[in-house]
């Protein structure tokens, strides 16, 4: 039988009558059929099934309501409509249209306003919250239509994801919406589209209070991911650990390679999840994105042969010891040169010793070769330079005239140039005297040993307070740019 659910534009949401409209639509389309040769009704049929499954799989439009429960206080509405429009935010920057259903409607308004505007491969979420009498009882439940399997695991996905990003969270499950106390919801009952219920939490609950009041843009962020997987494709993927195929497979999901996060064990890596790593949840297993990795000191490579994940260990790339100024670099001088030539194929015109000489005086003074490259990388911008600085000064790293602390020093040749940034990052990371006469201006103003790492360094460096990230992160491509080319020589 053809129910009115079915879409049909001249029913409304009753789900029990039968729609007469697609009755009659249904017998002129199998009349149609008859009138096909065999083969002919193959095509259109599987057409068909190929459409009907793109139109499921692909949402095309996102309507957000924000229901607290009739008694709530204002602080709690306030924080339901402010996790809706994080969440509308969230999802736009991942390309999904939203629509905001506006506050003021009745639950019953707020389905017919859905209904009037929905197309099919929308879908419709409502974020409310519940309360009870025990104030112990607490966590989050994502409701969806009873019987529906597909609309069970898409529920799922979305819960997993709000756990993940806020794992203090207690999850009460997925359920059907017949396990409410009215026996269904409204909101997935009547609506035309497909509809969950989120409920964010118990009123009732402190604990759950505070997560609701405090913890808005981490529930927005799990809610948006959670809808974002309901329209990617999850495809299986080898791993490849240190040179041997893991048991494990891994996923790809919109583009970007994600392990299981067990695996990381296997890597020697402590922390359960480097900072900002994203997670996702598939099959009841958590995964990690594996770029995400490189921060942690893990080469992560891509294998288009196997379509497989490539993962290797590269020591040392431990965080507290690149980050120290002082001690020996890792990076050798083809590295270091052909880095430089990949991002200004001029700067070894200009300097042609540059990366030998930077080895030399470092090592000289004991100084972290490595760090001292990559900052005059970033001051002189690859040895392009700009307005305050130009290649006939030999300053690689902005020092300043003793006179003047707005004018730009200048050396009377490369290494003399060289020497002056290698001990002004001395006189700031040690106490230890200096090997070779001092060329460094404004020495005498510095405070010995008061940043013996570049995230203390950067204070008095530079006004930017993402100066020592920016340096950090085109340290840690400069080690993935010197492992990728061993292994490349390697299977060469």
């Amino acid at each position: 039988m053809i129910f009115a659910s079915n879409c049909c534009p001249d029913c409304g949401g009753v789900e029990i009558k039968p729609c007469k409209k697609l009755l009659a639509q249904s017998k002129t389309q199998l009349n149609d059929r008859r009138s096909i040769a065999p083969e002919r009704l193959t095509t259109v049929l599987s057409d068909r099934l190929e459409t009907i499954r793109q139109d499921t799989q692909q949402v095309k439009q996102v309507f957000l309501v924000a229901n607290p429960i009739q008694f709530a206080n204002q602080p709690i509405s306030a924080a339901l409509v402010k996790i809706r429009n994080q969440a509308a935010t969230e999802l736009k920057t991942q390309g999904f249209p939203v629509v905001i259903v506006p506050t003021n409607l009745e639950p019953a308004e707020a389905i017919a306003w859905i209904n009037r505007r929905a197309k099919p491969g929308d879908i419709a979420l409502s974020i409310r919250t519940d309360a009870f009498l025990n104030p112990n009882t607490r966590g989050v439940t994502a409701f969806y239509r009873a019987g529906d399997e597909n609309r069970r695991q898409k529920a799922q996905q979305l819960l997993d994801q709000i756990l993940v990003n806020v794992p203090a969270w207690m999850s009460r499950g997925t359920k059907p919406d017949t396990e409410t106390a009215l026996g269904s919801l409204d909101f997935i009952r009547q609506m035309k589209i497909p509809a969950i219920v989120l409920t964010v939490g118990f009123t009732s609950s402190p604990e759950d209070r505070a997560i609701i009041l405090n913890r808005s843009q981490a529930i927005a962020q799990g809610i948006a991911q959670g809808l974002a997987l309901w329209n990617q494709t999850i495809v299986p993927m080898s791993i490849n650990l240190n040179g041997q195929a893991s048991d494990q497979q891994g996923v790809i999901v919109e583009g970007n390679s994600y392990i299981p996060i067990d695996l990381l064990d296997q890597l020697a890596i402590r922390v359960k999840r480097p900072q900002n790593a994203r997670l996702i949840i598939y099959n009841n297993q958590t995964y990690i994105r594996a770029i995400d990795l490189r921060k942690v000191g893990v080469f992560v490579g891509w294998n288009s042969s196997d379509r497989g994940v490539i993962l290797r260990n590269m020591l040392p790339l431990n965080p507290n010891k690149i980050s120290s100024i002082m001690g020996q670099g890792y990076l050798s001088k083809n590295t270091l040169e052909a880095f430089l030539q990949q991002h200004n194929p001029q700067a070894l015109q200009t300097f042609p010793n540059i990366a030998e000489l930077y080895l030399e005086e470092a090592a000289i003074e004991d100084v972290n070769s490595d760090i001292a490259f990559t900052q005059a990388l970033i001051e002189t911008d690859f040895f392009r330079f700009g307005k305050t600085l130009q290649p006939t000064q030999n300053n690689f790293a902005t020092l300043r005239e003793v006179g003047s602390p707005w004018e730009s020093a200048a050396f009377p040749n490369a290494r003399t140039g060289v020497r002056a940034h290698i001990q002004l990052l001395k006189a700031y990371a040690s106490l230890e005297p200096f090997s070779q006469d001092v060329v460094t201006p404004r020495f005498r103003f510095i405070i010995r040993g008061s940043a013996p790492r570049i995230q203390q360094l950067s204070f008095y460096y530079s006004s930017d307070p993402s100066y020592a990230e920016e340096v950090l992160a085109i340290l840690q491509q400069l080690y993935q740019y010197q492992f990728a080319r061993s292994l490349s020589r390697q299977s060469g």
